[in-house]
């Protein structure tokens, strides 16, 4: 991590799967050289792989995505030949932690057909009140076809059962990185949003990066509290299609499907 102890950057050393940044880890290889012009993106929060039926989910989610945006992905020496091995996406992981006693890995991951330009990675200032752990914020960057600006991809899973201070202290990490990037924008994830004041904080930020929320049609759950969770901020694309894949049943969270074109 930097000298604050908040954040960490590298440019990824492909020939390791471990680098300086301990919280960053890569896994499979890419097999493009940049995304095409138009893109499908996945967004889902995992529920750290517990369903009995995750990877046959994830297998037939994945299939014909360009970009992947996992939230409590885990990865154990069970699951590790799924991200490892696949012979299409380059998997770059921000770890939140690591449980001693078995090796497992928990963190946000974000998959791509090509390799990222760059990535970064954000813990929480503050962290989880019950399980004291931080939450992670990973921003990479990618090239698109045609497209004269690179795009930049945040994918955070923000801090939960915390003061309304602390949340937006939080995501002021996600909106610096957002202020100074002037291509094409998708941010993204589980933002916790619980309470009106916390999406309301997040609806409004966003839209003074102009930044526009893809709108889906889903339906709220009860131990969400009847509140959407997981939120699609994108800028300098067009959205063609956002739906939700309410047929999963191995996470708490339905996944969301996006398809962008390069503007």
């Amino acid at each position: 991590m930097g000298s604050n102890n908040t954040e960490g950057i590298l440019k990824i050393d492909f020939l390791s799967h471990f680098h300086p940044d301990t919280s960053i880890r890569s896994l499979g290889s890419a097999d493009m050289q940049c995304l095409p012009t138009t893109f499908d993106l996945l967004l889902w929060n995992m529920q750290k792989c517990r369903g009995k039926a995750w990877q046959t989910d994830f297998l037939q989610l994945i299939h014909g995505r360009h970009l992947l945006l996992l939230q409590e992905a885990a990865l154990s020496a069970v699951n590790l030949e799924i991200f490892d091995k696949h012979e299409e996406f380059l998997w770059t992981m921000a770890r939140s932690y690591t449980r001693l006693a078995s090796g497992r890995e928990t963190g946000v991951k974000t998959g791509s057909r090509c390799n990222p330009l760059q990535a970064k990675s954000y813990r929480s200032p503050s962290f989880e009140p019950f399980a004291r752990t931080h939450k992670m914020m990973l921003q990479s960057s990618y090239s698109i076809s045609g497209c004269a600006h690179n795009l930049m991809v945040l994918n955070l899973h923000a801090i939960n059962f915390s003061r309304i201070g602390n949340y937006k202290e939080h995501l002021s990490q996600m909106f610096s990185a957002a202020k100074i990037h002037h291509g094409p924008l998708i941010l993204a994830g589980d933002f916790n949003t619980w309470s009106g004041r916390r999406y309301d904080h997040l609806k409004q930020a966003c839209q003074e990066l102009g930044l526009r929320e893809a709108e889906i049609a889903r339906r709220s759950r009860a131990r969400h509290l009847y509140r959407h969770l997981d939120h699609l901020f994108y800028r300098g694309l067009k959205l063609e299609e956002v739906t939700l894949v309410d047929k999963v049943s191995s996470s708490d969270h339905f996944p969301i499907a996006a398809r962008f074109s390069a503007i």
